[in-house]
């Protein structure tokens, strides 16, 4: 049996929110539910995908719900940590003090330097066109295998230290790359 009716009912979603999401009818999420009928392969990926969960584990194969966060979950996140205005904090050794940075700021400052425009409603088309380069970054990369659980505010953090990273001077960049490994 599937575990599409236990995940709905988990996350506290209606049929219709479902079947919105994925662009089917509501009857027809109540037939994956009850079994039926059987979802097409995109369908499941598209349900997975929407309740952040993997196919196997939305089919009853696997018990371990996630094992790695979609892209598309990741430039979600990405999304609301903008419109948010998401506020991050780096806490730095003594003498510093720590930092606080906003990441509307950081992905405008990043914008700017590259001289892309950011539209008035953002959507997951215009991260994933400018922001690819965030799966480039170890800890972003990880969050597409993890077994691990994180919350929201672990995966903007994340996605944020991966724009400042990137938005770097090359030559800044380059200097403490060579830091860092001499330490």
């Amino acid at each position: 049996m599937n575990r599409i009716k236990e995940v709905r009912k988990k996350k506290g979603l209606s049929l219709q929110q479902v079947a919105d999401a994925v662009g089917v009818g509501n009857n027809t999420i109540s037939r994956y539910e009850t079994g039926k009928r059987e979802p097409k392969l995109e369908t499941w990926q598209a349900l997975a995908n929407f309740f952040n969960v993997t196919v196997p584990y939305l089919q009853g194969i696997e018990d371990k719900s996630n094992t790695g966060y979609s892209k598309d979950y990741i430039y979600k996140q990405l999304d609301d940590a903008y419109k948010e205005d998401y506020p991050l904090t780096f806490e730095l050794e003594p003498p510093f003090t720590n930092t606080f940075i906003s990441a509307r700021d950081e992905i405008e400052n990043y914008c700017k330097q590259n001289k892309i425009s950011i539209p008035k409603d953002t959507d997951l088309d215009f991260w994933k066109t400018n922001f690819n380069f965030i799966f480039n970054d170890k800890s972003v990369k990880r969050l597409l295998t993890t077994k691990d659980s994180y919350s929201d505010d672990d995966i903007k953090e994340i996605i944020i230290n991966a724009i400042y990273w990137y938005g770097l001077n090359p030559h800044i960049r380059e200097l403490v790359n060579k830091l860092n490994h001499k330490s």
